[in-house]
């Protein structure tokens, strides 16, 4: 399990001949809230928006990204333009409130946790302000159902949810 800060920022390696293709600037998940691929910086004098496919990437380290292909940035297409990114897009992740189904607000996105081996998103870190973040930490959502990931806010199932610490 990890969570998309200790991803966001590493460096993006081929794998065969050791050369640095990139940053890491956001992750982006699809509407079945499923791993698509991660966004790049690049580097050069013009910063087109471009990306990894989730498939041409070999592993997800706690140093860098590895991937197999020099040729693995694309540009971003409408298709993945409609996709989710935690920190980018018009439907980012982060800073958007959580309200369970019985109508209480939980909190706040902070950060996300998924499964890299297969690419699901699994959990979010919740804060509720950082005075609470500060006295009793933030927390951890988990719920047996992906989240509706409505215009202005996501929505869990009151009852299928589960909130813990998020140490």
């Amino acid at each position: 399990m990890r969570k998309s800060q200790e991803v966001i920022g590493l460096p993006i390696i081929h794998l065969s001949s050791g050369k640095k293709i990139g940053t890491v600037t956001d992750l982006l998940f699809d509407g079945s809230q499923q791993l698509r691929g991660v966004l790049v910086e690049n580097g050069g004098f013009l910063k087109k928006r471009r990306y990894i496919p989730a498939e041409s990437i070999t592993s997800i380290g706690k140093d860098a990204v590895i991937v197999d292909n020099m040729h693995a940035v694309l540009p971003l297409d409408s298709v993945a333009e409609q996709w989710t990114g935690i920190l980018s897009g018009h439907k980012r992740l982060k800073g958007r409130p959580v309200v369970l189904s019985n109508g209480c607000e939980i909190g706040m996105i902070e950060n996300v946790y998924f499964l890299e081996e297969v690419g699901t998103l699994i959990g979010y870190e919740i804060s509720d302000g950082i005075l609470n973040d500060l006295r009793q930490g933030r927390k951890m959502l988990k719920s047996t159902q992906p989240l509706i990931w409505g215009e202005d806010v996501l929505i869990a199932s009151a009852d299928q949810v589960q909130v813990q610490d998020a140490r």
